[in-house]
């Protein structure tokens, strides 16, 4: 909190006006008794004598009830000074009132009482003083993003208009786990935000404030059930705010101001185009709806002052809406033969002009006070290449010259530059040799150049040179990139976003990466860029039909001390011990498989498995005493590793023939040798020594689809294997490679309404699927296995990708009861793990929830585990600990009655 110093001067100078005059000449008095804030200028003398008798007697009082509560305070009488402050604070003087507000505010945030004290300041951070306001900015910062028990218990609506002001120091790190995982904030109780929370700080890497979140009391619930130990942080950046847009996929966004306030415009795969607060989130009216199909693009402008939206879309219209009434200004503009692909706006002639372009190669220009075309259609030149080259995807405007002019990209790789004017091209194409690139436009010292993004690379490009500006923008792999461009003092930046949902600040100038986010679930589909108060803004529109806000740092300041990790979303995690340390070993759809110090998270080293494929499973075993990592996926064969070294252990296992690529794997022992148990595409399965590489028998047939999950047990003393394809569950003989019993599965699934052959009178045999619809879709499959000793009984838990689990008796080929919904939307992980000393099953799903069940009464133990992002692991490790991939993260979590928050005296070193 600032001194105070200054601000006691103004009373000091107040109150020796009441006895004499100001030598300096008093301001002048208000026209009436109501204007309190014309005349109350305390940084100057005030002569009393010159106000209003009220006033001056009022103004006198509340600056004494102020002087008076700064030596209360002085002596420790804390409860008259905030006696004092609180009669102040309730004056019409400004800014009196304000310092009174600084005051009070900072008294109750010192004894502990946060929420009150922070809603003292946010009064006082909109009065008049700008030095008062700096002060109780920092205030606001300094105690709301460093207080647990308030980051927990707070509403979201209260704290996210104060991230702002939290942008130094321990504020900032607060600050940017609280973002982190915003777009679960909103819905989510107190208890669950502690546990989204604490996880976050843990992937900042800062250990006090996972503390201080942790030991937060939440009314009427217990502490979490789940500490988290540590985390990676490959995946940080939060938004501001995060919000469920449309029924299906965010596909185009501009920004524009409406009623005085500045909104986004959104349009989507359900054919409607919305309107969104930029400072809440909050929707605005109602949906205006009217395309039948994805709308690609929207821009924005003024017609006549006021606010109007242009959108193309794939049912081959454009539209224009007055944003202000949400009503379309003309029936649909139509023209275009094939789907509209970009819009933009310029002025043309003195009168404002949408401008659209389409798969059917041509760029069109529209009246938008009239709805006619103007001129003649600007065609793409003919190509002796695929006609797929010459759609147009994407375009912009600009201005050259003192000419207005349209920059489109076509599939081609080419940037082409059309006169509006004239209506034909301005400038010679400019071709980037790659498909489909992205664009928009950014003026770069009084010039327009244009920001395009392919391929795993964005440039800039000075348009009326033809030539590149700065440096290559590089990812590092090659993914197809949706780009906006905004400035920062003064200077261009560029955004990068791809399907991973990452989301990147450049500086075009050096090419290297200011800042990043994470837009979660769905994929970036599409990319706005602003500036406010002179900081950009992104915004981000997401294939899970979501829209978020982005307010990137652009000082290349580091947040907190995260650890770092994989490159994309993890699918595997199981535990090694290596030299008596046990360390957790991951593996990802980036090719790689790491290693991690379970106890304290520390990386232990890298296995670079095949950075073209992705690592899909893992296994651990123990070959002539030295353990050995097992890591399939993408390829016909399984890979071993020496986790001591991080070098092969041995030949690649080659599961050759017709069997395919690996998918999943296992291990147990089968007399006295680790074996391993592979299954693949064309459901075979194999059988390896892991000393010798050897083939154990001859693939046993049976699966009719690809073997997606093993597991291994043992029946009657027989250790088995349990594979699985999407729709049935085999048990194999380990040492003979015989069945054992015939299949087993799921119950049929049960149509709704009519018997499963009814077929509809009006049904027509020759009906084709229409092209939206997944023609894969044969139902719900099995995707996963995990088996467990209960009370001296082998069981299997048989997960499908709908959420249902199914547990059987191996022995008795008998399932322990119905299916039974272990996810909400997806189940993409499972495992055995002990829970009070006794097996219980844990689920993951897409959602990021993950649950445990008791294997006897498959009731579910204790609460959800919620996680930012969709689960993709799940393993035991000793002292019951959880480890846990979501996203591209790994986390451990120890459990409540064992573990000490991370941090504390007790926490693991």
């Amino acid at each position: 909190m600032a001194d105070s110093e200054e601000h006691r001067g103004w009373i000091g100078r107040l109150l020796g006006g009441r006895r004499t005059r100001a030598e300096r000449g008093a301001p002048p008095a208000p026209p009436t008794d109501e204007d309190r804030t014309a005349w109350a200028r305390p940084w100057e003398l005030v002569d009393l004598s010159t106000l209003p008798p009220r006033l001056a007697e009022e103004m006198v009082e509340v600056a004494a009830a102020i002087e008076a509560a700064d030596q209360a305070r002085d002596f420790g009488e804390r409860a008259e000074a905030e006696r004092l402050l609180r009669g102040a604070v309730t004056t019409t003087i400004d800014p009196y009132r304000q310092l009174a507000e600084q005051r009070l505010g900072g008294l109750l945030a010192e004894d502990g009482r946060i929420a009150e004290g922070i809603a003292v300041w946010l009064r006082a951070v909109e009065g008049p003083d700008p030095s008062l306001r700096r002060s109780v900015a920092i205030s606001l910062g300094a105690y709301a993003f460093t207080d647990g028990p308030f980051l927990v218990n707070a509403d979201p609506a209260t704290l996210l208009p104060l991230l702002p002001h939290a942008d130094w120091g321990f504020p900032r790190v607060g600050a940017a786990v609280y973002e982190a995982s915003a777009h679960r904030h909103r819905g989510a109780s107190a208890a669950v935000r502690r546990e989204l929370l604490a996880l976050d700080a843990a992937r900042y890497g800062d250990r006090e404030l996972l503390a201080r979140i942790e030991a937060a009391p939440v009314p009427g619930e217990p502490g979490p059930r789940r500490h988290v130990q540590w985390a990676s942080g490959a995946q940080l950046g939060g938004c501001r705010w995060s919000v469920a847009g449309h029924e299906e996929g965010t596909s185009a966004l501009t920004t524009t101001t409406v009623d005085g306030r500045a909104v986004v415009v959104t349009g989507g795969d359900d054919g409607a185009v919305r309107l969104w607060d930029l400072a809440t989130g909050e929707p605005v009216g109602e949906p205006m709806t009217g395309h039948t199909g994805q709308v690609c693009a929207v821009a924005a402008t003024r017609l006549n002052g006021r606010p109007v939206a242009v959108s193309a879309g794939r049912d081959m219209t454009v539209r224009i809406w007055d944003l202000a009434a949400r009503r379309p200004l003309h029936p649909p503009l139509t023209g275009h033969t094939n789907w509209v692909t970009g819009a933009a706006t310029a002025t043309l002639r003195g009168r404002p002009v949408a401008v659209t372009c389409g798969d059917d190669q041509t760029v069109r220009v529209w009246d938008l006070a009239t709805g006619e075309a103007v001129g003649t259609p600007m065609q793409e030149p003919p190509r002796t290449a695929h006609f797929f080259h010459s759609r147009l995807k994407t375009l912009a405007t600009a201005v050259i010259r003192r000419r207005p002019v349209a920059v489109t990209g076509d599939m081609g790789g080419t940037l082409r530059v059309w006169d509006l004017a004239k209506g034909r091209e301005f400038l010679p194409p400019l071709p980037l040799g790659f498909g489909g690139p992205e664009l928009a436009v950014v003026t770069v010292d009084g010039r327009p150049a244009a920001a395009v993004g392919v391929w795993g690379a964005a440039t800039l490009w000075d348009l009326a040179a033809g030539r590149r500006l700065g440096e290559r923008m590089l990812l590092g792999r090659d993914v197809q990139l949706e780009v906006a461009a905004t400035t920062a003092g003064g200077a261009p930046v560029v955004c990068t976003g791809d399907h991973s949902g990452m989301v990147r600040l450049w500086d075009p100038a050096t090419g290297q990466q200011l800042s990043q986010a994470f837009a979660p679930l769905g994929g970036t589909r599409a990319l706005a860029a602003t500036t406010v108060d002179g900081r950009p803004v992104v915004l981000i529109g997401t294939g899970d039909g979501r829209v978020h806000r982005w307010d990137p740092a652009t000082d290349g300041r580091p947040v907190g001390k995260p650890t770092p990790g994989h490159g994309d979303a993890v699918t595997a995690v199981t535990t090694v011990e290596v030299d008596g340390t046990t360390l957790v070993a991951s593996a990802g759809w980036d090719g790689t498989a790491r290693l991690w110090d379970l106890a304290t998270g520390e990386a232990a080293g890298t296995l670079a498995v095949n950075p073209r494929e992705p690592v899909r499973t893992m296994a651990t075993a123990v070959v002539d005493g030295r353990p050995v990592l097992l890591t399939a996926g993408g390829e016909p064969l399984a890979r071993r590793w020496d986790p001591a070294t991080g070098g092969p252990s041995g030949a690649p296992l080659a599961h050759d023939g017709e069997a395919g690529d690996v998918d999943a794997v296992a291990t147990t022992v089968l007399d006295g040798r680790a074996v391993a148990v592979a299954g693949g595409a064309n459901g075979l399965v194999r059988v390896w020594d892991l000393a010798t590489g050897e083939v154990l028998h001859q693939p046993p047939a049976g699966h009719e689809s690809d073997v997606c999950a093993v597991a291994t047990a043992v029946v009657d003393g027989r250790p088995v294997a349990v594979t699985a394809d999407e729709s049935t569950v085999r048990v194999w003989d380990l040492t003979s490679g015989a069945p054992l019993g015939g299949p087993f599965g799921f119950p049929p699934d049960e149509p709704a309404g009519e018997p499963a052959d009814a077929v509809p009178d009006d049904a027509d045999e020759d009906d084709e699927l229409d092209d939206d619809e997944d023609e894969d879709d044969d139902g719900p499959c099995i995707e996963l296995l995990a088996a467990a000793v209960v009370d001296g009984r082998p069981l299997v838990a048989v997960g499908r990708d709908d959420g249902l689990v199914q547990v059987w008796d191996l022995a008795a080929r008998t399932p322990l009861g119905p299916p039974f919904p272990a996810a909400d939307d997806g189940l993409t992980a499972m495992t055995v793990a002990p829970v009070d000393g006794r097996p219980a099953l844990v689920t993951g799903g897409h959602d990021g929830t993950v649950r445990t069940w008791d294997l006897t009464t498959l009731a579910q133990l204790g609460p959800d585990l919620v996680l930012p992002l969709p689960v993709g692991a799940l393993a035991p490790a000793p002292a019951g600990r959880l480890v846990v991939g979501f996203g591209w993260e790994v986390a451990v979590f120890g459990p409540a009655e064992s573990a000490a928050p991370a941090g504390s005296a007790d926490a693991p070193a």
